[in-house]
């Protein structure tokens, strides 16, 4: 499940980052910030893509 969580998060943080690219409205947000929801939403996504889960103990 966190898996899913932390793709969906990701998502969000891309679209966030995403309409933050464009001057909607007048509202200017700083190039940083912007370049940093970029960064951040695909580090979530490639964990959440890489994450291969806990591995059971065997046994034996």
């Amino acid at each position: 499940m966190s898996r899913t969580v932390l793709m969906l998060a990701g998502v969000v943080v891309l679209v966030m980052a995403l309409l933050a690219s464009f001057n909607v409205g007048g509202i200017v947000i700083p190039a940083w910030y912007v370049s940093l929801k970029w960064i951040g939403g695909a580090i979530m996504i490639l964990v959440a893509y890489m994450d291969k889960g806990k591995k059971a103990k065997s046994d034996s």
